[in-house]
């Protein structure tokens, strides 16, 4: 029975316990809030420009608590006067960009978080924004240099937050002459100048500058000298380096691209205008060695342009006065007549990689065609261009003046125009000569010409305008005459040492029709008759069998 008693007791003493814990803990719930508070902590502003501003933040929400409600107060004073809403991004993250600041200002800023019923602040913190300052300048960029003057450009990367009031270029001798030249403001960032009057030959120093109101700013300082070379960084840009003062060079060394518009005025400079008419240019001696032709600008006479590494047809033509030229080194290939009628110009080098070239008539001075070492296409034996095995004459320079014409024993063939113009009284052809290119003897000076017998074609007016031509001997292999053949040849002597006549087009005698009665038509033995009842050989009035004696 005692023990019975001792455990209702301690029952009891457990029941009176747990029944106290039920009242506490109905206390305590009485007394707690709807929603727990969050923790709101407040970083430093980051990415502070002169009118911007980066504000960061956390918000550390308790579990089932609702707080929906987040901005970030700033202002010039702890008064925080602006508001600016954000929300509650990745664990917590609160973030706002604050834009249209004032430059070198003080702002005060925190951040606020909760719901309707209540409101959570951290602490204020300050950022100040950057000051205003000076512009920014890239590095100066130079489009173009002439032996007195240059072209300069320049770009503003910032203005430092106030308007720009003056801007050009600031540059100095090495004499110790200062010199500065103010740009007209735009609404433009970019700003380009330039600079005539230079003296030759002397270094200078140059640098762009621009001013605010909070002062001054220079670019990079640009070295430079100068000299007789023009230098393009844009191609037609010749125009405004060389200025007012274009018909007072005699000498120019050009660097860059040139295209249709630059080629304009240096056939200008050389005393063509683009109608073709004279002018006072007096361009004597052009270096073009580290130029390079582009297509692209104005045409250089009206009606051609110019091509990637071409020189084209008429490109110096009638400059009368050039006498010195070295063409551009990249250059590939050079039309007909691409410098025809330069009386003055005694040599011309052609460049390694040209891989295309025709001669050029009028060149009457002309006594040098070389070719650059390591050209895979031509080579120059004695001043005369022949292709790179010696099979073929490419050109053979009008000035060469030497009585009589040898050519290479090896020799196949004659290209286009090669001997045109050519000033020696005779020519002796190689009896390996099988192919002739057209008017290849156009207006030379050859009294006397005997084709070899392994030329089956005259081609297309190969003797037109020889006008001291007298006797011409086609070989026994002549099978085809082309048009315009003996145009504008006093002819006493035609050796067609053919067997069977040749056939004739239509217009092989046509502006020759006088040699039908004044020249006499020679042919083989026993042949005459074949000659004689030919349709066309037959106008020859004087018709006799006999074989050309060489010597």
């Amino acid at each position: 029975m005692q023990m019975d008693r001792y455990n209702w007791g301690y029952r009891f003493l457990i029941l009176q316990l747990w029944v106290s814990c039920l009242w506490l803990a109905g206390c305590a719930d009485e007394n707690l809030p709807d929603n727990f508070e969050p923790e709101v902590m407040l970083s430093e502003a980051t990415e502070i420009t002169r009118t911007s501003a980066l504000l960061t933040g956390r918000v550390i929400v308790p579990s089932g608590s609702r707080t929906d409600l987040f901005h970030f107060l700033y202002g010039t004073s702890t008064d925080l006067e602006q508001t600016s809403p954000s929300s509650l991004g990745d664990e917590g993250e609160v973030k706002m960009r604050l834009e249209g600041l004032t430059p070198g200002t003080t702002y005060f800023y925190r951040l606020d978080a909760g719901n309707v019923s209540y409101r959570v602040q951290s602490e204020v913190r300050s950022f100040t924004t950057l000051p205003n300052k000076v512009p920014t300048l890239q590095p100066i960029v130079v489009l173009g240099q002439g032996p007195v003057s240059i072209i300069l450009r320049c770009d503003i990367v910032d203005d430092g937050g106030e308007g720009v009031t003056a801007r050009g270029f600031r540059y100095e001798s090495a004499g110790g002459d200062v010199h500065e030249e103010e740009v007209a403001l735009d609404d433009e960032t970019q700003w380009r100048l330039r600079i005539d009057g230079l003296k030759r030959n002397t270094d200078y120093t140059i640098r762009a500058f621009a001013d605010n109101k909070v002062g001054r700013a220079y670019s990079e300082t640009y070295s430079f000298r100068t000299g007789d070379a023009v230098v393009l960084t844009e191609a037609g840009m010749l125009p405004e380096i060389i200025g007012d003062g274009k018909y007072e060079h005699t000498r120019l060394n050009i660097v860059g691209m040139l295209n249709g518009t630059d080629w304009r005025l240096l056939r200008d400079m050389g005393g063509r205008g683009v109608d073709g008419k004279e002018t006072p240019g007096r361009l004597a001696s052009l270096d073009l060695t580290d130029a390079a032709i582009v297509e692209g600008g104005l045409s250089y006479d009206e009606s051609r342009y110019t091509k990637n590494d071409v020189v084209s047809y008429g490109m110096f033509a009638n400059l009368t006065g050039l006498y010195e030229l070295a063409l551009p080194a990249g250059i590939k290939s050079i039309e007909q007549d691409a410098f025809m009628n330069c009386s003055s110009l005694v040599s011309l080098q052609i460049p390694a990689g040209v891989t295309m070239l025709t001669p050029s008539a009028g060149c009457s001075k002309l006594t040098s065609v070389s070719v650059a070492e390591g050209n895979s296409s031509y080579m120059s034996l004695e001043g005369i261009v022949y292709t790179k095995n010696g099979e073929s004459l490419i050109w053979f320079p009008e000035g060469f003046d030497q009585e009589e014409v040898r050519l290479s024993p090896t020799l196949k063939s004659l290209g286009e125009y090669a001997l045109q113009k050519c000033r020696a009284s005779k020519i002796v052809l190689p009896a390996s000569l099988t192919d002739i290119g057209q008017q290849a003897f156009r207006e030379s000076e050859f009294e006397t010409i005997v084709i070899p017998d392994g030329v089956v074609s005259v081609p297309y007016a190969l003797f037109q305008l020889c006008s001291k031509l007298t006797t011409v001997v086609l070989g026994s292999g002549c099978e085809w005459l082309s048009n315009y053949c003996f145009d504008g040849c006093p002819l006493q002597s035609l050796y067609v040492n053919a067997p069977i006549p040749p056939v004739c087009s239509p217009d092989t005698f046509t502006g020759a029709e006088s040699l039908f009665n004044g020249c006499t038509l020679y042919v083989p033995s026993g042949s005459k008759a074949l000659y004689r009842n030919h349709p066309v050989w037959k106008q020859f009035v004087y018709i006799k069998e006999a074989v050309y004696d060489k010597e």
